[in-house]
């Protein structure tokens, strides 16, 4: 992990320095990823202000926390970023599962068996002609019935340039 550690009104001790890098640097342990950190410590009146900006492979997380003592600050701007990291976590563990669910659901037809549904189903006796309204009125694409004036069962279907395709069996 690089840290970058810059002041701004006050002096950069070595004592501040080795703080922030030990309390900075916990945050690697909490996500695997390449990580650096620009860390800006201000002394504005007496507030003291840390402010910290994340670079976690190309995503930034920015937390800035004041308080009367640069410690707390960090202190505070450490919780912050843990909160955040886990955030982050959450969202890209999400995002991960959720990829990984379309590239199941997409599988070519030749990885995955087929799943074939069985239903009984009793044709029933109609013409040719109420077999095309029913089939316009149910919004169908096709329809098996038994046609009334010949006994044999038939299906008629609608093609995709709207015409109809009849098929009789034997």
């Amino acid at each position: 992990m690089k840290i970058t550690i810059s002041a701004k009104n006050t002096e950069l001790t070595k004592s501040i320095k080795d703080y922030v890098e030990k309390k900075i640097g916990r945050l690697e342990r909490k996500i695997d990823a390449n990580l650096t950190a620009d860390v800006v410590l201000k002394v504005e009146k007496f507030r003291h202000i840390a402010d910290v900006k994340l670079n976690i492979d190309g995503e930034i997380i920015k937390a800035t926390e004041s308080s009367r003592d640069l410690y707390s600050s960090i202190d505070l701007v450490y919780e912050v970023l843990e909160k955040q990291i886990e955030k982050f976590k959450d969202k890209l563990y999400k995002s991960k599962r959720k990829a990984a669910q379309q590239e199941e659901s997409v599988q070519p037809a030749a990885e995955r068996e087929p799943i074939i549904v069985e239903e009984e189903f009793i044709p029933k006796p109609l013409t040719v002609e109420e077999a095309i309204m029913k089939l316009n009125e149910e919004d169908k694409h096709f329809i098996v019935f038994n046609n009334s004036e010949n006994g044999k069962v038939c299906v008629i279907y609608r093609k995709k340039n709207g015409d109809y395709g009849y098929i009789v069996t034997r």
